[in-house]
Parts: C-alpha cells; structure tokens; sequence
C-alpha cells in the first residue's frame, strides 16, 4: 500500500524555494471503505462497483493527480457509480460520512450525467460524535468519554470522478467537517462536454491536514465550470488546495471563487489555475481569492496562474487579503463582544455568502447549526 504521496502538483511550476509546486503527504494507509449513509431520489440510478469504476472513468484527471489514482486502485475498495439520463428535481442525493477517530478508509464515487440531464450530489464528511454523526446529537449506549483531539489518527479520503454528456448540469456540493481525522484527503476529476455545466461547492469547516484537489477538464464548446469555496481554518491546522480549469473547448468558461479566514496558528496554500489549450478561442477564465487574516501568526499561500498556448482567449486573476479593521474591533467590543466573538462572526459571515448557493434547504439549515454550535470558531 502507497504510504509516501506528491499532491496538488502545478501545472507549471514555480521557483521552488518556495515549495509550493507540489505538496508531499506521508504515512498514509487505508484499510476499505466507509460505510456511508446514501440518501438516492428517484430519477438517480445507484450501482455498486465492486472492480472500481468503468473503464470510460480511467482518462479522467484528478486535481491531486496520479498518486490518488495510485492509492485508489491499491484500495480495492470499490466504488458507487451515481448516473441520471433526465431531469432529477426536487431532493438531491445525500451521501453522509460519519467518521471515527481511528478510522483510515478510502471512498470512490462516480457521477455519470447523460445528455440533458440535470442532478445534485451533496456529500457531507463529518466526524462521529460520541457514536453519532457530528452535529445530530447522541445515541444509546454512547462512551461519555471524548476522544482528544492529539490522540486522533484517522484519515479519511474520497475520490470523485464526473462525466457530464451534452447540455448535462451537475452541482456538486462537499462539506467537510472531520474533526476526528488527523488527514483529510478529497480529490476531484471531471470531463465536461459541450453545453454541459458543473457547478463545485466546497465548504472547508474543520480537519487537521486537509488535502483537496479539483480538476475540470472543459473538453467541449460552451462548456462550463464554477468552483465556490468557503473555509475557515485555525488551531494549526492545515488546508491545501488545487484547482485546475482546463479550457480544451471554443467558448469554454470557468470562475473560481475563494473566501476565508485564518487565525491562530493556521497555515493555507490556495492553488488556482486556468489553462487554456490551444483551440480554447473564445474561452474565458476567472479567479479570484479574498483571505480575511485575523492573527499575526497565521501562514497565508496563493498561486494564481494563468497559462496560455491561444490567443483568443480572456484571463483574469486576483487575490486579495485584509485584517480586520482595529476601529471596528475597538467598536465591537466597546458594544460588548468578546474577540472570540467577534472572530466567530467574521469567519461565519464567509461561509455563509457560500452556502447560500447549496441548492438544499435540508443542508443549509444543518450547515448553519454547526456554525452556530463551533464549526466557525475554528479547524478542531
């Protein structure tokens, strides 16, 4: 079994000295796959895949790359292929994690959107509470007796591999909440044809090292991606991320959009790129990252890159970072609120300009009662 991993590599590199063209994981080991709650509607068919994904899955790229394709297939896990053919309204599917601390397990997932088609997938990894999912109360028999967050070694790890046909739509939403995992691994890949549009929402909550790749390959005219992003992280915790957009089609687009915050001891890498390919006339990339530092001790890392091999094409990137204001600092307390607080409501105001655009008022509303509850205050 792989334990030694390279990462959320760039598609061009960078002076190295300031190591961040790649990310190098260690120690890694699973032992199957999770057992998840899957909640599938009518209109989305669900097969289990015990050999791993169909063959026409194995071209499909990873924002993490080859390494997560490696430990994957070293897994034997298996995998669930999600597929819809029409229009699927009303309730998403939900797929729930519920992770111990000790656990160290390996999921794959497939999402086949056929022509026309139009389906969403929400997948929440959350930490097991005292034998219950995190944020969902207790259950009988529960140990009384929590588990430290230093004693933690589990690792968690999901694959996602998407094909959107023809005119197909596909909103992908990943919470990930894992407190209990001592490294957090989730990993994107997507094939995007003409017409289709696929929309990633990502809401980074908690996880000690949180490893996240995403990549879309947008293969066909028209085609379309959108990447919003919310976190928050702290506690020296650790989020890196990738996201790459690859523009192959005439009139491709593509925004990713990032806002978060940072404080006590906190470290993020934030690579975004946009890739236009020769044959991209007409394409059009966005990027964009608005970082919220909120302690001196933090580490903040952006790479916004832009590469170009056509010229008809429109790029644009863009970071911005801030503190927080001292003058409203000095107002908020001087009205009665503690700093923590004050911190609590910045990082929840973040997250919720992303999670409005879930498309699932079952998981907004279970969202907000996490923020409510900790899941602003920090990683842990």
């Amino acid at each position: 079994m792989m334990e030694n991993m390279k990462i959320n590599q760039l598609p061009s590199k960078t002076w190295n000295w300031l190591k961040m063209n790649e990310t190098a994981v260690s120690g890694i080991s699973v032992s199957g796959a999770h057992e998840g709650n899957l909640e599938i509607p009518e209109g989305i068919k669900k097969t289990v895949c015990p050999a791993g994904l169909p063959d026409r899955f194995k071209d499909v790229a990873g924002g993490m790359g080859s390494d997560m394709d490696v430990l994957v297939k070293e897994s034997s896990a298996g995998a669930v292929l999600l597929s819809a053919d029409s229009d699927v309204y009303g309730e998403p599917a939900r797929i729930r994690f519920a992770y111990g601390a000790f656990e160290h397990s390996l999921n794959t997932f497939g999402i086949l959107a056929k022509e026309g088609s139009n389906m969403t997938v929400i997948m929440d990894m959350a930490a097991e509470r005292n034998g219950a999912p995190d944020g969902t109360g207790t259950t009988a028999g529960e140990n009384p007796t929590a588990v430290s967050q230093s004693e933690h070694t589990g690792l968690s790890a999901v694959q996602t591999k998407l094909i959107l046909e023809k005119d197909a739509k596909v909103t992908l939403v990943q919470i990930i909440r894992n407190k209990n995992a001592k490294t957090v691994l989730n990993d994107i890949g997507a094939k995007v044809a003409d017409g289709a549009k696929l929309s990633v929402i990502h809401l980074f909550l908690s996880g000690d090292k949180v490893y996240n790749g995403c990549k879309a390959e947008l293969i066909g005219k028209k085609s379309n991606f959108t990447a919003d992003i919310a976190y928050t992280v702290a506690d020296d915790c650790v989020l890196d991320m990738n996201y790459v957009a690859l523009h192959e089609g005439k009139k491709s687009v593509s925004e990713i959009r990032t806002d978060g915050v940072l404080h006590e001891n906190a470290r993020k890498l934030f690579r975004g790129t946009i890739d236009f390919k020769k044959g991209a006339a007409g394409a059009v990339g966005n990027e964009k990252e608005d970082v919220l530092l909120l302690d001196d001790d933090v580490v903040n890392q952006t790479i916004p890159l832009i590469l170009c091999a056509e010229e008809d094409v429109e790029g644009n990137h863009g970071a911005t970072i801030g503190k927080l204001d001292e003058d409203l600092v000095f107002y908020l307390e001087s009205r009665g609120m503690a700093l923590a607080e004050i911190y609590k409501m910045m990082a929840k105001a973040r997250i919720d300009a992303v999670l409005r655009f879930v498309p699932d008022e079952k998981t907004k509303a279970d969202v907000a009662s996490y923020l409510e509850s900790e899941g602003s205050n920090g990683c842990k």
